[in-house]
């Protein structure tokens, strides 16, 4: 070997062994980064294999349920509508409401007790004056939540009618009522379900606190439908805890 050769291995051994040092380091690199998204594929991917969990994790499902906040408010907001809505086109002829007693089923077992023993107050309501009745949810927040309890505001208005005397087969609609309300909720079974609710402006205790007279309900003391709706009470759902808009 010539003292030329021997000068040009000494000056390329150390660069080889720098490259593949670098080599090494850059395959220990890419080792790790393999592992650590394994493991978050296999902890956050949702599936009974790996290559359904990584599938997952590429396209999530969509959770169109939204989160516990967003939850309470829809199921608020569905129950204070269908709460405050019922009329002739639910009645049937064995002058019961099905459609509107379902509104139990958003109930805590609590709560869906005393809505269900009270739900034939509207159902008379209903028969006696024929009035027809139309909850629109405007507003709705929360007003506090932790793991299994919430409380919601929600307000809106009411609006309603009766069949005109005078001309067969008219309705006469009377200014809309307002209403506010404050919806407490609870979570069983992973389901958010109302608990009560309290209309804010009655001064009266909440529906699920209110202890409901046995006999006859005052709404069906007035049935003349051009009674002022102002001063009688089967009109207004905050009024008279004993309609069938309220428990």
């Amino acid at each position: 070997m010539t003292a030329e050769e021997i000068s040009t291995a000494r000056s390329t051994t150390p660069n080889a062994g720098l490259r593949w040092g670098i080599l090494g380091l850059l395959l220990g690199v890419l080792i790790a980064g393999l592992g650590a998204i394994s493991y978050l594929v296999l902890a956050n991917g949702e599936g009974s294999n790996p290559a359904s969990k990584l599938g997952s994790l590429i396209d999530p499902p969509d959770d169109s349920a939204g989160t516990d906040r967003e939850k309470t408010l829809a199921v608020a907001r569905k129950f204070v509508q269908g709460f405050n809505t019922y009329g002739p086109d639910m009645l049937q002829s064995d002058g019961k409401m099905p459609e509107y007693a379902a509104v139990g089923d958003q109930m805590s077992a609590k709560f869906a007790k005393i809505f269900k023993d009270n739900v034939g107050y509207a159902e008379e309501t209903v028969k006696q004056t024929g009035i027809d009745r139309v909850g629109t949810v405007h507003a709705v927040g929360v007003a506090s939540i932790d793991n299994d309890s919430a409380e919601v505001l929600v307000a809106g208005i009411v609006d309603f009618s009766y069949p005109d005397p005078d001309k067969a087969g008219e309705r006469i609609a009377f200014a809309p009522l307002r209403f506010r309300y404050q919806v407490s909720l609870v979570k069983t079974g992973g389901k958010w379900q109302v608990d009560d609710l309290d209309d804010l402006d009655d001064d009266l205790p909440s529906f699920g606190e209110a202890s409901i007279p046995q006999g006859t309900p005052s709404g069906e003391a007035s049935t003349d439908p051009s009674a002022d709706p102002s001063t009688d009470p089967s009109t207004d759902p905050s009024q008279d805890p004993s309609e069938g808009g309220s428990p």
